[in-house]
């Protein structure tokens, strides 16, 4: 039906008026894709026309050096550009509007943490995918066209939906008629 302050979807249903958060809605889709994309080793990497040169401490670049393999499969593409620095060459394709550093700081918070990144079912590549998937997530404020406001609430219909983000914020506020009725007098 409507946009609403950039930020939410206002939907109309047969029996409600559903109110998506339109932020929540995209960065549960980008994180169940992830997710499957992860879990078949199929992650499509978005190649940067120029690779984005990120300072780190000497550590941090050891740190990502070791865990190449593992930046990867999570659809990072790096490599070492001297003690302190990497470039990275690629971000997954589904977050290529995501700042490529964000994304490499978002893995060595994780990796900084002792995670096992390896194990493909661990709670650590959840929280990196779901890191990940909220930071190439449509932002609260973004004015969204019709096509794409109705894109987004369709791909949910694919999306693994617990009706909540990967961070725990629901999807959505459904809004019963009657409640609606009830409130205006009718």
């Amino acid at each position: 039906v409507a946009q609403v302050r950039g930020t939410f979807l206002v939907c109309e249903g047969q029996d409600a008026l559903y109110v998506v958060d339109q932020h929540a809605a995209d960065e549960r889709r980008n994180f169940d894709k992830l997710r499957r994309s992860f879990e078949t080793r199929a992650v499509a990497v978005q190649k940067l026309l120029v690779p984005e040169i990120v300072e780190l401490q000497p550590s941090e670049a050891a740190a990502l050096a070791e865990h190449e393999d593992v930046a990867l499969r999570l659809g990072v593409e790096v490599r070492s550009a001297g003690p302190s620095a990497i470039a990275v060459h690629g971000v997954p394709a589904l977050l290529a509007r995501a700042r490529p550093e964000r994304l490499v700081r978002d893995l060595l918070a994780e990796l900084s943490r002792g995670s096992e990144l390896a194990r493909p079912y661990s709670g650590a590549v959840d929280l990196v995918l779901a890191t990940m998937a909220c930071h190439g997530s449509i932002r609260a404020g973004d004015v969204l066209s019709t096509e794409q406001a109705q894109a987004l609430v369709a791909s949910l219909d694919g999306v693994d939906f617990s009706g909540h983000c990967p961070h725990g914020r629901p999807v959505l506020l459904r809004i019963p008629f009657s409640e609606l009725e009830r409130r205006v007098g009718r």
